[in-house]
């Protein structure tokens, strides 16, 4: 007797077989999105830091960042109550280290007020290749927080 086709067992283990293989493509791409979000928050509030940066060196007047669990407000001046330039909600929380007070660039372009500081998305286990933001003076870098540990300047690694 000769057979065309396939039989319903050998149908079911194909089927059965890719959605295990669809699965774990899931899973670590929601892995890969998510580690890509995370680095692309540090990178936006970084970009956001060093405009504030720049334009408090060309207009010649301070200028405010505040930074909340999860938004980044720019003011137009050292005052931070009027409604800010850029208001920036963030995805994912953050938690800083060294000040909660605003940041203040001065008409140099210095943060006045701190010598070190940070800026970590939460939770420190996160998967992303950069994660924090490290703030000195005259600096802003960005850095990779040491897994399970506080957001504090010492923990963070420049990358």
């Amino acid at each position: 007797m000769q057979r065309n086709g396939f039989t319903l067992v050998e149908l079911v283990m194909v089927v059965a077989v890719a959605a295990i293989l669809f699965s774990l493509a899931t899973m670590q791409f929601r892995r890969m999105n998510t580690k890509a979000l995370i680095e692309q928050q540090v990178r936006i509030m970084t970009g956001d830091l060093t405009q504030a940066r720049t334009q408090a060196l060309f207009k010649k007047k301070d200028v405010a960042v505040k930074i909340t669990a999860n938004a980044l407000a720019v003011y137009s001046s050292a005052v931070v109550t009027p409604t800010p330039v850029l208001n920036r909600t963030l995805r994912y929380s953050v938690s800083t280290g060294g000040t909660t007070d605003p940041l203040i660039f001065t008409t140099r372009g210095i943060i006045d007020g701190i010598t070190n500081a940070s800026i970590c998305i939460e939770p420190s286990t996160n998967e992303g290749a950069i994660d924090s933001i490290l703030l000195s003076t005259t600096r802003i870098h960005t850095g990779k927080r040491n897994a399970g540990t506080s957001c504090d300047s010492a923990n963070i690694v420049i990358q």
